[in-house]
């Protein structure tokens, strides 16, 4: 019964969260390279703002400039970590609107951060974009087709039909208010948890203690290489064993060859070959400095 209750207030939610994008079919937004990654145009207070677009943020994130021009600090704070262990404490916005290509998608909680360093040259970022603007609904990221799927029951339905599922989970950080989403990744060392993580724009990353399961030396340092995920998928490219608080990290190399449905409400991850090419530069490697 208790079964039946979970599956049934599921998909009430999958129907809701349809229903409020679009009766008639999926919404589509759309991407735009940045980087080595992707960016999302994004109307707040009546004006378009550039936020890079990163999976692994939990939380979506504001600059100080932004915040000052909404008046909408009141004291609060965020308190979270980063995958290397550093505590990050920033100042906080509540109930930040925003939309996205005319549709609503409001930020619950926006950490305050100087942003200044994700720009590009002469390119102005306004914040950061993570997986908490879309908590509840099911999306499709096609990274290379520069797109975003806010996906209806019967689009997602018909998306998975021919895609890979694999075991995945959600992660309700930072108070339960960030969403992250990982892959269990099978390992003679048992299962481990990679983090799907767009804001790595050109590496996959393995902590020290599990590099050697997978054939890499911890003491190496980077090298290319490959990451069986699982249903023979593969991660390809540069590897790097790290000192991070994550069992591993799947950047850009990985995504933006798959197109991925995410399943917000569930937990739940498709993947399938992405037909289309990504943009130069996108998931590219950085240079790794000889001896």
């Amino acid at each position: 019964m208790l079964r039946l209750w979970r599956s049934l207030t599921a998909f009430a939610l999958a129907l809701a969260s349809g229903a409020a994008m679009a009766e008639d079919g999926p919404t589509v937004l759309p991407l735009e390279p940045f980087r080595k990654s992707v960016a999302v145009r994004a109307e707040v207070a009546g004006r378009e703002r550039l936020f890079m677009f990163d999976t692994g943020g939990a939380v979506s994130f504001i600059s100080p400039e932004l915040a000052r021009e909404l008046a909408c600090e009141k004291g609060g704070r965020v308190v979270g970590f980063r995958m290397t262990g550093d505590k990050l404490e920033a100042p906080r916005c509540d109930d930040v609107a925003l939309s996205i290509a005319g549709h609503d998608f409001p930020i619950p909680l926006a950490g305050v951060y100087q942003t200044g360093e994700l720009a590009a040259a002469g390119v102005t970022v306004d914040g950061l974009l993570a997986l908490d603007v879309f908590a509840g609904r099911i999306v499709t990221l096609d990274f290379a087709g520069g797109r975003l799927v806010v996906e209806t029951p019967a689009s997602a339905a018909a998306r998975v039909a021919g895609a890979t599922e694999l075991p995945a989970r959600l992660a309700r950080e930072l108070g339960g208010r960030g969403v992250v989403a990982y892959l269990d990744v099978p390992s003679s060392q048992g299962t481990l948890e990679f983090e799907l993580d767009s804001g790595n724009g050109g590496t996959l990353l393995i902590a020290k203690p599990y590099a050697a399961g997978f054939g890499f030396d911890p003491d190496e340092g980077p090298r290319m290489g490959s990451i069986p995920i699982g249903a023979g998928i593969v991660a390809e490219g540069l590897v790097i064993p790290a000192d991070i608080t994550l069992d591993g990290n799947l950047g850009m190399p990985f995504l933006k060859d798959y197109v991925v449905t995410l399943d917000l409400i569930q937990g739940r991850v498709w993947l399938q070959r992405n037909p289309v090419a990504p943009p130069p530069g996108m998931g590219t490697a950085p240079t790794v400095p000889k001896d």
